[in-house]
């Protein structure tokens, strides 16, 4: 292999074991969704299956903001989910939960909620 090549797969490699912070996420979520942040105590056991059902949950609702942002997992059939990918205070961002019940995923109702976001430095 050539080293350009070598050194190319080696950093990929280290971004994408490293971009969830101290949890493991499965390499297969980090290529689908290279700018979601999925962390918890419970974050290693989401499958690639449980982002896509929750993406798709999401998707044919006006009330939630997209894309997904953050996905905090601290059991594995709970998640925490902030979207709308807000970049400055004041923009819009939703928070929802979500509940994992034979194999399928729900959002939580009444959980759904859309305000303005505070971004601190």
């Amino acid at each position: 292999m050539k080293p350009r090549v070598l050194a190319l797969a080696l950093a990929l490699a280290t971004l994408t074991c490293c971009t969830s912070g101290f949890y493991h996420v499965q390499t297969a979520i980090r290529f689908r969704y290279p700018t979601l942040d999925i962390f918890g105590a419970a974050a290693s056991q989401m499958t690639l299956d449980d982002i896509n059902q929750l993406v798709e949950l999401a998707r044919p609702r006006p009330d939630i903001l997209k894309p997904f942002d953050q996905i905090e997992v601290q059991r594995p059939d709970e998640a925490y989910i902030k979207s709308g990918r807000p970049e400055n205070t004041g923009e819009k961002m939703t928070t929802f939960s979500a509940h994992k019940k034979g194999g399928r995923w729900f959002i939580v109702p009444g959980s759904v909620n859309t305000g303005e976001a505070i971004i601190t430095s």
